[in-house]
């Protein structure tokens, strides 16, 4: 019985191993860089700035007609609860004695996530270049080992839950970009990416447990000292312009193939363990319009749809022969996002964005998923930018993720354990800083 709890509960590390504590829909932020995330992300059919140009539609950057440099730096932070109940005998005779309930809360700070981009151009030219580097996603949940919370309380024989949750995740997206100006209304473009990611989580639950030390008590091993992966993908797009103002686009960013993360570890008695955990990221297809037709106002919108049920790391559940989590089982999503962009003076511009996903995780899944609840569906944002220079704009945004909850029952390897109830709750905020040059 006390392996079932560990099996059961090692469900929850394998929650680790995603980018939600910073994401937004699903496991990716909704924008990048301080313009692109005040409108929403907004940016597939309506190129407003680099930074959305380059991450959502390489061939809009052909739209362009200066060259220009942007760095935004945004500051975010996540609101993760997670709380659980036990009914007395839920897990066997005696097993807990009495009804517990506890709530546990994760606070990893303000996390730093930077953006650039670079957009370069010759006149007379139809070719136009450019370089992003993204700070695609990052976590970090740490939940502390607490008595009073059913799921926190130490891994048996010294208690039936988990213990303490510890995660950390950092994404780094560089994407040389080549667009070409078929007419002066379409273009064309491509982008290569190569990417760098770091992942420490412990425990780990993506391998079997062991009982080096014949306790009776199998347990997972700890992953908290660092895996850095590369990986590579790609991006085309399209991009139109009509002569009423109106604008068009598409793009197609392919699955992010991580390599696997590589551990080293140890055992229950210390001896030497190694293991590794694929996990990729979603392919994602883009639709947007735009309309530019009215005074001083430019309006944006677009249509996605992420990946994930064919995505490794993401498609599979449940337990292999050895007691090993196999993956999330989150559910491919559905994303909207809206944007607009009015023009005060020539100086100053104000936007406001909004942006809603489907959630990516099943409320029969909620115990699968409590260290990386990806469930944040609506989203806020405002910004502001003013030029003290003709050539120079500052830019400041804030974005607001609502409170969102899902709760359902703990499981173990039969199926969910009757009179128990777990609860994930994830409200994110964010404030961006950023620079833009034409040149």
């Amino acid at each position: 019985m006390k392996r079932h709890f560990v099996l059961a509960l090692g469900l929850i590390g394998v929650g680790c191993f995603a980018t939600t504590s910073l994401a937004q829909s699903g496991h990716m932020l909704t924008g990048f860089g301080a313009i692109n995330e005040s409108m929403g992300g907004a940016a597939v059919g309506k190129a407003v700035d680099a930074t959305g140009a380059l991450h959502w539609n390489p061939a809009s950057i052909g739209a362009f007609r200066n060259s220009e440099g942007a760095f935004s730096l945004q500051g975010f932070r996540s609101n993760t609860q997670l709380s659980s109940t036990v009914n007395a005998n839920s897990f066997g005779a005696g097993v807990p004695g009495a009804t517990l309930s506890g709530e546990t809360r994760s606070d990893i700070g303000i996390q730093p996530i930077p953006t650039m981009a670079l957009v370069c151009q010759k006149a007379e030219s139809r070719w136009v270049c450019g370089l992003g580097a993204f700070g695609i996603g990052g976590f970090g949940v740490d939940y502390p080992a607490d008595s009073t919370n059913p799921i926190t309380t130490p891994q048996p024989p010294n208690g039936f839950g988990f213990g303490a949750i510890y995660s950390s995740f950092q994404m780094l997206q560089v994407s040389p970009t080549i667009a070409y100006r078929v007419t002066d209304r379409l273009s064309v473009g491509f982008a290569p990416s190569l990417n760098w990611a770091s992942l420490a989580v412990s425990p780990f639950s993506a391998v079997g447990p062991d009982d080096a030390n014949g306790d009776g008590s199998a347990s997972y091993p700890s992953a908290a000292r660092s895996s850095t992966s590369l990986g590579y993908g790609f991006q085309f797009g399209v991009y139109y312009e009509r002569e009423n103002s109106w604008s068009f686009g598409f793009s197609y960013k392919s699955t992010q193939w991580l390599e696997d993360f590589e551990f080293n570890s140890t055992n229950e008695v210390g001896s030497p363990r190694q293991f590794d955990f694929d996990l990729d990221v979603p392919s994602i297809a883009s639709v947007g319009v735009g309309y530019s037709g009215f005074e001083s106002l430019d309006l944006a919108l677009d249509a996605r749809y992420v990946d994930y049920e064919h995505t490794d790391g993401f498609e599979r559940t449940g337990f292999d022969g050895i007691g090993a989590v196999r993956g999330f089982n989150w559910s491919s999503i559905v994303v909207v996002a809206a944007g607009l962009q009015y023009h005060l003076t020539e100086t100053t511009s104000i936007r406001l964005g909004y942006s809603y996903n489907d959630n990516p995780v099943d409320r029969s899944d909620t115990f699968f998923n409590v260290a990386a609840p990806g469930i944040v569906q609506h989203h806020a944002n405002v910004g502001v930018s003013v030029s003290p220079a003709e050539s120079v704009t500052l830019s400041l945004a804030y974005h607001h993720g609502f409170k969102n909850s899902i709760s359902g029952p703990w499981y173990g390897p039969s199926g969910p354990i009757a009179g128990t109830r777990v609860k994930s709750e994830l409200e994110t905020d964010s404030i961006t800083l950023g620079l833009r040059v034409r040149f």
